[in-house]
């Protein structure tokens, strides 16, 4: 179903400015981007709110505007896998959007809240058989998507599962993190012991027993608002060395 057509003056030009200061939409004149905005809108999202579901047809190219967007897979046994995250700027559903597929994962907010930047995907796919810049815009959000994947493969590869939640938390640092002044950082992002567990390929007594252990050695801390990480080099020793949490968190 297409999204409303925005009611409001103040909304259409929120619309159209989201899409023409966009890494995808970019190269578009200013003509095209309102005929894309007249088919657009900003989807608002509270944490835990879905976006889609698995296997509803994908007829939109989402960019998330604020916040993250996770992409969750309910496996057997009703265990759920955590795919991927999208923060700001990123295209999360490019593959399924230009194959016109189903979408494999549901899609929800993982921060307190997102706003995503939905557009019809019928009027581009039209506009990419003409336009070279378009084209060139989706190829580089199709390889964004594969250096996702491929980080991810990464951080399966890592080693033990210490090693693993470390990368992986190292790649939320790198592109969710917010420096404090006394030099902690905040990842804004509700993941569960669940969740962790099953992105890094671990069981979920193994991830709270590392988690617990490396809260007790003061590496990091895990809270309403997310994860607190008071020795980012802390988890690179482990990543890179293979240091217990304590020896880690030794100057």
């Amino acid at each position: 179903m297409a999204p409303p057509v925005p009611e409001t003056k103040r909304d259409r030009e929120a619309v159209a400015r989201a899409i023409a200061t966009s890494s995808l939409f970019r190269p578009l004149e200013a003509d095209v981007v309102q005929r894309l905005a007249a088919q657009a809108s900003i989807v608002r999202l509270e944490l835990g709110e879905r976006l889609w579901a698995r296997g509803a047809l994908s007829e939109h190219f989402h960019i998330v505007l604020r916040g993250v967007l996770g992409l969750q897979r309910t496996v057997a046994g009703g265990e759920r896998t955590l795919v991927a995250l999208f923060g700001p700027g990123e295209a999360a559903s490019v593959p399924a959007t230009l194959e016109r597929d189903l979408f494999r994962a549901d899609a929800y907010a993982v921060t307190h809240l997102a706003e995503v930047l939905r557009v019809r995907a019928e009027p581009v796919l039209e506009l990419l058989a003409r336009d070279a810049r378009l084209a060139a815009s989706v190829n580089r959000a199709l390889l964004d998507h594969c250096r996702l994947m491929h980080t991810k493969i990464d951080i399966l590869a890592a080693g033990s599962v210490q090693k693993r939640l470390a990368a992986f938390l190292l790649e939320l640092i790198e592109r969710f993190g917010d420096e404090h002044d006394d030099g902690t950082t905040h990842v804004p992002l509700r993941l569960s012991r669940a969740q962790l567990a099953a992105y890094v390929g671990a069981r979920v007594e193994t991830t709270i027993r590392i988690l617990s252990s490396w809260q007790k050695a003061s590496i990091l801390e895990t809270t309403r608002a997310g994860f607190e990480i008071a020795s980012v080099d802390a988890l690179r020793a482990i990543l890179e060395e293979g240091a217990s949490p304590t020896q880690a968190a030794e100057p």
